[in-house]
């Protein structure tokens, strides 16, 4: 035992200077610790692993603390790139519920295009690691270096012998990062069991993990399943030759119908859920987005496949063969395809995906007046955006009338941090309410404003008997406040929901009704095909494998859709009581078979008859 205690603490290592260097590093990962288990859960800090693997960690970043020359300088660079990951990824959590993708470290564009979101994230508890880089640095600065290279490594290689008995016991690290990332309750716990550097490689290693035999058969078995199910059971509507579809950012299910200091939030879309002939409304779709959010919304609602957790799919696998509702329309109906954003053509890879989409015809931020714009970055404001949109369609240069059209437009002034300027504001609360609230419905309500407006002219075409318009939100809004704000009394309670639901409104839909079950995001896209009535494409004798895809998900107008769906950290929300077990476990496997129909490109021609 003295041995032991020797080589873990030989007096020449551990002088003044380097444990408290080493006490320094160690609270800078208890700190990102303790901070990411707030924002997440706690069960992380109850693992062994989490203090070894910390304390490893902290020995590897207090080296420098040993250099003769600039040591205090490079110790103080390595806390400070620390502190940069941490605040980095508790930022990025705290919105997106999971550390920063590694993919995501080099989109560097993409930070400058959420800033704002992203520095709004920040809390004064985050204050804690630049003090503790200060105060550590401060107390070591008079003492003087010594050499004990041998004793370091020697002590290191204790504590990675000490790693290693604890894998001997129960998983590798590797496998049980993954078996973390499986379990409801402990997904986000990776990071601080096993410490972000080691969380980020097992991430990298994978992303870049080739699809096995085992699963790309495994998707193609579930991909000819769909294929078999989307032929059966076909509902009778009358098919529609346009879809407009709105995507909404962050538009969330509980402002619809609610009022607050006796205001509506949503007076607009209210009038319109209020004329029930034609409507089909279900308040409660689940969000299923990934770290892609807003693009990884129009994966699931569009293309009807389910994001990946580590990475997101636009960027990591932008040259990929993906399905799309422009595809499936325009084999059904002959219809030319629109996107019309104010985003650019690079934010999240929008451009290039576009075009896997086989979309044809873009519009982005270049192609719009952005002189009147809220906030970071430069977008036009939706009230803006629409009206421009919808004098380019009178124009006839955007939808000209007698033309079948599916048009996606993407909005963006509700936006995290939901900055609205006071004069273009049309609700004014009193009250105090909880941190981001008041500021996401005074968002929400004049998103609503320019929608009204813009549904209006949609009306007053002449083909509008013949088109639907689909709102939907793109993803959740509150994020990791959704707790605080219910918990800060019961009126919020009340108005707030638990989950994070969005809503899917359809006008002049061929069935009407409320759905009041739950659905996933990713069963938008059956759905909205059963009600254009596009039939696959395999009743035609088409062979091409994308064009008929019929979605991992399961369409709200068959008896076989599901009241339950799962989000991206394997929630389950919804009744599970009477579930097929058939049913659940293709819901529950469907993250799965996507992951393996991006990666290995499994809608390629050359895979075109291996799930018939």
């Amino acid at each position: 035992m003295k041995n032991i205690f020797r080589h873990l603490f030989p007096k020449n290592l551990w002088n003044r200077r380097f444990t408290i260097a080493w006490a320094g590093c160690f609270a800078t990962v208890l700190a990102f610790d303790l901070l990411w288990s707030m924002a997440t859960s706690f069960r992380g800090l109850g693992f062994v692993q989490t203090y070894l693997y910390g304390a490893v960690l902290a020995l590897l970043m207090g080296a420098p603390a040993m250099l003769r020359r600039h040591g205090l300088a490079a110790l103080g660079a390595v806390l400070a790139v620390a502190d940069l990951l941490a605040l980095a990824n508790l930022m990025y959590g705290r919105t997106y519920f999971m550390p920063i993708p590694p993919a995501s470290y080099l989109l560097a564009g993409n930070v400058a295009e959420f800033g704002d979101a992203i520095t709004h994230s920040l809390q004064w508890a985050d204050l804690v690691f630049p003090l503790i880089t200060v105060l550590t640095l401060w107390l070591i600065r008079k003492d003087s270096p010594q050499k004990a290279w041998k004793a370091w490594g020697a002590t290191l290689g204790c504590g990675c012998l000490l790693c290693g008995v604890t894998a001997m016991f129960g998983r590798a690290p590797l496998a049980h990062i993954e078996y973390l990332k499986g379990e409801c309750y402990y997904r986000a716990t990776p990071p601080v069991v096993y410490t972000l550097p080691v969380s980020v490689l097992a991430d990298l290693m994978e992303s870049n993990r080739p699809v096995s035999d085992e699963e790309r058969n495994s998707a193609l078995r579930f991909l000819g399943e769909q294929r078999r199910l989307a032929r059966e059971e076909r509902p009778s509507v009358e098919p529609r030759r346009n879809l407009v579809m709105i995507i909404v950012e962050s538009l969330e299910s509980w402002p619809l119908g609610a009022r607050v200091e006796g205001q509506e939030i949503t007076p607009a879309l209210n009038r319109l859920l209020a004329d029930s002939a034609g409507v089909w409304f279900a308040p409660r779709v689940l969000s299923q987005v990934g770290p892609g959010r807003s693009i990884d919304g129009q994966l699931l609602m569009t293309a009807g496949l389910r994001p990946m957790a580590d990475f997101v799919f636009s960027m990591r696998f932008p040259e990929a063969t993906y399905p799309h509702l422009a595809k499936a329309l325009r084999l059904s109906g002959g219809t030319k395809s629109y996107l019309l954003s104010g985003d650019r053509a690079t934010t999240w890879n929008q451009g290039a995906i576009a075009r896997r989409f086989d979309i044809d015809e873009t519009r982005f931020r270049d192609s719009w007046d952005a002189s009147e714009s809220f906030g970071h970055p430069r977008n036009p404001s939706d009230g803006s955006f629409l009206r421009q949109v919808a004098d380019k369609m009178k124009a006839g240069e955007i939808w000209p009338e007698g033309e079948n059209a599916f048009v996606e437009i993407i909005t963006y002034s509700s936006h995290f941090p939901f900055t609205i300027p006071e004069e273009h504001r049309r609700i004014r609360l009193k009250e105090s309410y909880p941190d981001h609230l008041t500021e996401y419905i005074t968002a929400i309500n004049y998103t609503d404003g320019a929608l009204g407006d813009f549904i209006g002219y949609l009306r007053s075409r002449p083909d509008y008997p013949e088109t639907i318009i689909a709102i939907a939100g793109d993803h959740e809004a509150l994020a990791t406040w959704r707790d605080a704000i219910r918990g800060y009394s019961p009126e919020m309670n009340a108005l707030v929901d638990a989950d994070s639901y969005v809503p899917l409104i359809v006008l002049n839909a061929p069935v009407s009704g409320k759905r009041d079950r739950v659905m996933g995001q990713v069963d938008v896209y059956p759905t909205l095909l059963d009600m254009m009535g596009a039939l696959p494409a395999d009743t035609r004798g088409d062979t091409a494998a994308d064009t008929s895809f019929p979605g991992v998900g399961f369409s709200a107008l068959r008896s076989v859709s599901p009241a339950y769906a799962t989000d991206i950290s394997g929630h389950v929300a919804g009744d599970t009581t009477r579930a097929d077990p058939a049913v659940l476990q293709r819901v529950l496997g469907a993250p799965a078979a996507s992951a393996a129909i991006i990666r290995a490109d499994l809608l390629s021609p050359m895979h075109r008859d291996s799930s018939r």
